[in-house]
């Protein structure tokens, strides 16, 4: 790619001349102002590799601008040379203070001039290779490479800050178990084993949100902080979706005996630590796989709060994970998801989740061509009512928003979703059913 220099210059002819000996090496832009050369560095923002900045301008001065560019993310990391015919000391002292990379005292010396240039570049590129390193060792060092999630040093030290940091805030502690892991190795080898533990950490990622903590701990063991947790009924339902969609393993690919056993503890809102907090979630997570696998138990409580299956149903109808993910995050909380993440499983749904259903999502956006059969499939099944409906279409496919409008759907979004547009989309059509 070619390297771009831009030239901030008030002088015509030392504009010429710059451009005249760099322009065999790079592509040359100028300005005439600081105004001028703030406006082309906004319009080429991320495109700029090197300014040539002169300090005595009418208007914005060369300081001006570089006081400027520390405000500015997108040219902190923009060298910049000061050519400028001004030889006092307390200037050059002023220029480098404010972050310049070197400074060329007027009338220059046309190879002084390269040299510096060159060096600057030079140096500049390895200090960037340097830091790119560092930072991909910093962040091999924190992820468990396997999934890509935290591993248990980063996970144990993450939520010991949170907990420190947090403390009149409601955290709560997952500790997520995958029931007769031993078997899948002893059966199917590691490759398999690795296969099941990369599905499950990718689906335990998606049920929570960015602020939340997850990780990978052990070989078939997973953690999860979540952090400032408005009601326990939102985690009682995340508890309750991991469980249940591992029990019907819809479109994923593991062993039919590979279920999640769960622990939970909150610190109430009050002080704890890690080992505290974890303690207790172990405990609970020991009494799930005592009750039977497959299950989620809250440490301190007798009896477990079973969710809310009287909620009236959304029925999401989706393959593609990111569409599950954002969906799950903006539906409200008074009516619950049910999956369906091939056509087929539209089988297994329940009869009580059908007479629930309040809407439906039909995401046909990776179908392209095939989108008309994905329609017609949903046509054979009777009960589905297409005014109940929000389509998701590729972004720009019109084919398939055309398909969608003549099967009758209510609305339709693009993906990628916009959670504000899912949210307001899905509230709007669930205020017509009288939710």
């Amino acid at each position: 790619m070619e390297t771009t220099m831009l030239i901030v210059d008030d002088a015509e002819i030392n504009r010429e001349i710059l451009k005249l000996l760099f322009a065999e090496k790079y592509a040359v832009l100028e300005a005439e102002s600081g105004e001028e050369g703030l406006a082309v560095m906004e319009s080429c923002r991320g495109n700029i590799d090197v300014i040539l900045l002169d300090l005595l301008m009418p208007g914005l001065s060369g300081f001006d601008v570089l006081e400027k560019r520390k405000e500015l993310d997108y040219l902190k990391d923009v060298p910049v040379v000061v050519i400028t015919s001004s030889t006092a000391m307390e200037d050059q002292v002023r220029a480098f203070e404010l972050g310049a990379n070197d400074y060329v005292t007027k009338p220059f010396v046309p190879e002084i001039v390269i040299s510096r240039v060159d060096n600057v570049l030079a140096s500049h590129r390895r200090f960037l290779s340097v830091e790119m390193e560092a930072q991909k060792l910093k962040v091999k060092s924190e992820l468990d490479l396997m999934t890509g999630l935290y591993n248990k040093t980063t996970s144990e030290l993450l939520i010991h800050e949170n907990l420190k940091s947090n403390l009149i805030r409601q955290s709560v502690m997952f500790i997520i178990d995958i029931d007769n892991f031993k078997s899948v190795n002893d059966i199917s080898g590691h490759l398999a084993g690795d296969h099941v533990i990369k599905i499950i950490a990718d689906l335990i990622s998606s049920h929570f949100r960015k602020t939340d903590i997850v990780g990978r701990i052990g070989g078939d063991e997973f953690v999860v902080l979540m952090v400032d947790v408005p009601s326990m009924d939102i985690v009682y339902r995340k508890a309750n979706e991991l469980i249940q969609i591992m029990r019907y393993k819809p479109n994923l690919t593991i062993p039919e005996n590979v279920t999640l056993s769960i622990g939970i503890a909150g610190n109430g809102g009050q002080e704890t630590s890690y080992a505290e907090l974890f303690e207790k979630a172990d405990q609970a997570l020991y009494r799930a796989k005592e009750d039977g696998k497959a299950c989620y138990r809250e440490y301190g409580v007798e009896v477990v709060k079973v969710v809310d299956d009287n909620r009236p149903v959304i029925l999401l109808i989706s393959r593609n994970r990111s569409v599950c993910s954002v969906i799950h995050a903006t539906i409200p909380p008074e009516v619950r998801v049910v999956e369906a993440l091939t056509l087929n499983d539209l089988d297994k749904i329940h009869q009580m989740d059908i007479d629930r259903i309040a809407m439906i999502y039909a995401d046909a956006s990776e179908y392209v061509e095939d989108a008309p059969a994905f329609w017609d499939t949903l046509k054979k099944h009777e009960w589905i009512q297409f005014d109940k409906i929000l389509a998701v279409c590729e972004e720009g496919r019109m084919s398939q928003y055309k398909t969608a409008l003549e099967y009758g759907v209510a609305d339709i979004l693009a993906e990628p979703l916009d959670s504000a547009a899912v949210k307001r989309r899905t509230i709007r059509q669930l205020q017509g059913t009288g939710i």
